[in-house]
């Protein structure tokens, strides 16, 4: 296992805490990552072949798991999709069946979420991710019985 025999093509798998090259990239590993995804060990993860797939540029999987996946059109556009998974196994066949087989999700019953996506931005996918993850911007914690007591007062 690890070849991509099928496809022959080179990937790049990117997290929010580091990054690996081709020859590093391993069934066990995407085990390990989707297994870290599931636990908030990890963010998110982006596997990335160096050729698009049939048009599919990359597949990203967020937290435990929003799964999104990007297709490039001819004219220079893109739609992306977006689905949530809940089995880890599902996910982890899936990166599995992109990375060994060449094989991209159907996308037939995700959600287009194109337009949500500001195409004027020129930052990458990664630098995007890191601002929102690392912006600041949390909820504000508040004990459940003082929310409660907000709702009532409103």
């Amino acid at each position: 296992m690890g070849m991509q025999v099928e496809t022959m093509n080179e990937f790049t798998l990117r997290t929010d805490q580091d990054s690996y090259r081709n020859d590093e990239i391993s069934h066990a590993l995407l085990e390990s990552l989707v297994e870290e995804l599931q636990r908030d060990d990890l963010d998110f993860l982006v596997l990335e072949p160096h050729e698009p797939i049939r048009g599919n540029a990359y597949i990203q999987v967020l937290g435990s798991f929003v799964v999104e996946t990007r297709l490039l059109d001819e004219d220079g556009t893109f739609t992306q999709y977006s689905t949530i998974i809940d089995d880890g196994g599902e996910v982890l066949a899936m990166l599995l069946n992109y990375w060994e087989h060449g094989e991209a999700p159907l996308t037939d019953h995700w959600k287009d979420i194109t337009k949500s996506l500001n195409k004027r931005d020129s930052m990458s996918l990664l630098d995007r991710l890191r601002h929102f993850l690392h912006s600041g911007k949390t909820p504000e914690q508040v004990p459940i019985d003082e929310a409660i007591s907000r709702g009532m007062r409103r």
